[in-house]
């Protein structure tokens, strides 16, 4: 029978935490029909032992993955090892105080989303080094336009609504497990509630420039997500460059100077012909771009790049009919006026991509 709530814990060489972890849980929520899921990284220190041997006291049992590394895969494999209707994450380490979890609980009562914060009234990040605070409200302000108003994205210690998570949606890079799931997640309420963060009293802290490294390139596909469409823009801006600057180039070589067409009853369009040679290599510099950068994880449809290509060839019919007519009738310069084709057909571009070449209802790869 499935419990209320899962409260899941990461850990990796952790023993020595375990058991007192484990009797304040209780402690807390005794009250509450719950479970505990720590998701060992194949420690080999006696954890899997000592869960075994809690277990026949309390509502506690251990994943021991022998093949995979990671805080926030763990978290993510916790969470779908699990049934509850709510579910919490925090760390072995006793740095978020068992103590608190009852304000978390309560506070999915009325929300889908809570985060315990060290930066609202009530919290505090505690014992912290000053270079320490300096590193955590960096990222803090880093996280400033994708976390939904939070504080503390930066916090590893929350709790959800199971039936608004979908963790098959999420691509567990990184430590900050947290700021994925809110992130990638439609929540409708989000809150926090305070705590204050302990120092760690046994075993040794996983921070280093490694992890710090891991976040970067985490917030970085983060944004590229919230903001798809700015991604798609910067992607666009890069293959207008190259459009642009190969367009240039071209209408100085003289084979392509003597093509003369007869376009709608006009002669001398050989501007166009050098156009549609730069807007060919730009549309393929894009696929590659936005295959991996703005649709990164996402299942490309049977085809995809001939979706691609067709679509690029059919927008770029209307580029051409557009730089003609701004050439030929808005009387503006060639360089001018195909910026404006460009610019007019990117919306276009960007929603026959996201629903025509790539599926955005896929699951993100892990």
């Amino acid at each position: 029978m499935a419990k209320a709530l899962s409260v899941v814990v990461p850990a990796y060489k952790e023993k020595e935490n375990i058991q007192p972890l484990v009797e304040r849980i209780n402690n807390s929520l005794s009250k509450t029909d719950y479970e505990i899921v720590i998701v060992d990284d194949n420690s080999g220190d006696g954890s899997e032992e000592l869960v075994a041997a809690l277990a026949k006291k309390y509502p506690v049992r251990i994943i021991v993955r022998k093949n995979k590394r990671g805080l926030s895969s763990a978290v993510v494999d916790g969470i779908a090892s699990s049934t509850s209707e709510n579910v919490i994450v925090m760390d072995a380490d006793l740095q978020h105080p068992p103590e608190v979890l009852p304000d978390i609980v309560k506070a999915l009562e009325n929300h889908d989303f809570v985060m315990g914060s060290r930066y609202i009234k009530g919290g505090s990040p505690g014992q912290w080094k000053l270079s320490r605070k300096i590193i955590s409200k960096g990222a803090t302000l880093l996280a400033l336009f994708i976390a939904h108003g939070v504080k503390d994205p930066m916090s590893g210690f929350f709790g959800f609504r199971r039936a608004v998570v979908d963790t098959s949606s999420l691509s567990p890079t990184g430590w900050k497990i947290g700021l994925e799931i809110l992130v990638r997640s439609k929540f409708k309420d989000v809150t926090e509630v305070p705590y204050t963060f302990v120092p760690r009293a046994r075993g040794e802290s996983k921070l280093s420039s490694r992890i710090m490294g891991e976040y970067l390139k985490q917030l970085m596909e983060l944004y590229s997500f919230k903001y798809q469409i700015l991604n798609f823009m910067v992607v666009g801006g890069i293959g207008t460059v190259i459009n642009l600057g190969l367009y240039w180039l071209l209408l100085f070589i003289p084979a392509l100077k003597e093509v003369q067409w007869n376009f709608l009853g006009k002669d001398h369009t050989n501007y166009v012909l050098p156009f549609i040679i730069s807007s060919l290599v730009a549309t393929v510099s894009n696929y590659l771009m936005n295959r991996v950068s703005t649709f990164k994880g996402w299942k490309e449809q049977k085809g995809g790049f001939t979706r691609y290509i067709s679509m690029a060839l059919v927008t770029l019919a209307l580029d051409n009919f557009l730089l003609f007519l701004l050439v030929r009738y808005g009387n503006l310069p060639y360089m001018l006026a195909a910026v404006f084709a460009i610019l007019i057909n990117f919306i276009l571009r960007y929603l026959i991509a996201r629903n025509w070449v790539w599926n955005k209802k896929a699951p993100l790869k892990a």
